[in-house]
């Protein structure tokens, strides 16, 4: 009973954000609303993706940012993850620390800074704006998991490569990092997930040239009538990526969550 009803308050607004795609607008808004199967259709996506035509720009936009703050979290992670595990840094646990209280502050106290050091640098409305911007709260993750991953691999593999002669990066490169596989993959599709589905700052810190899905479909709420039908299919389109590429990993999402968290 207690997985039901966990699958029911899950599964239900996916559910019955489907059938909302699916149905007209004039039908939402009757009272109560007519979700007989004749009023479904595919107009609305029909609406999004020809008349409209600003949503497939938006998903190419948050792919190329998704993309581009994975690769760069997954990089910067993984060496300073790998560093702060094997090399002798002075007070890496303090950095750690460190590092995980950066996600204590709210957006908000860094927006306006943000914003006013992009506009400085002529950055504003850019992919590598939205792409550092969210590698403050990808980052953080990445380390953590990677560091947790790291400590739990047996320091005797990277001594024997240093015997044939493998200097650090080497070691790092051809035996770390193959055997880590799981962890990468679960931190890369977090980082991927995370910055696909940001909001906040996307919408402060772009304005004309480049426009993410979130912005997209918040675009369909307006101030006088909000078209729930075609809001609701951007939603599932917008959705589908990431619910495809958390079912293709979904084996090294979990074993790269587990034994980054919990070995380490």
């Amino acid at each position: 009973m207690a997985l039901l009803a966990f699958m029911v308050l899950g599964l239900g607004p996916v559910a019955w954000g489907v059938i909302t795609s699916l149905t007209p607008t004039t039908a939402l808004t009757q009272t109560p609303p007519d979700l007989s199967l004749s009023n479904f259709s595919l107009d609305n996506y029909v609406d999004v993706l020809v008349t409209r035509g600003n949503l497939p720009d938006a998903l190419l936009d948050s792919a190329i940012v998704a993309t581009l703050t994975a690769t760069l979290s997954l990089v910067l992670g993984s060496v300073a993850a790998y560093a702060l595990s094997r090399l002798r840094v002075p007070g890496s646990n303090k950095i750690l620390l460190a590092v995980l209280a950066t996600q204590m502050f709210p957006g908000i106290v860094i927006a306006i800074p943000l914003f006013i050091v992009f506009s400085q640098l002529r950055l504003v409305d850019t992919y590598v704006a939205l792409a550092v911007t969210n590698l403050s709260f990808t980052l953080v993750v990445v380390i953590w998991i990677m560091k947790g991953f790291f400590d739990a691999i047996p320091p005797q593999l990277e001594r024997a490569a240093a015997v044939d002669g493998a200097t650090t990066l080497q070691t790092f490169r051809m035996v770390v990092l193959p055997i880590s596989l799981p962890a990468l993959f679960a931190s890369g599709v977090f980082a991927f997930i995370e910055s696909w589905n940001e909001f906040f700052f996307a919408i402060i810190l772009t304005r004309v040239d480049i426009k993410t899905a979130p912005i997209a479909i918040a675009e369909f709420s307006g101030q006088y009538q909000t078209l729930y039908g075609e809001m609701l299919a951007a939603a599932v389109l917008a959705s589908t990526p990431v619910i495809v590429l958390a079912i293709i990993f979904r084996r090294f999402i979990v074993k790269g969550f587990v034994e980054g968290a919990v070995k380490g």
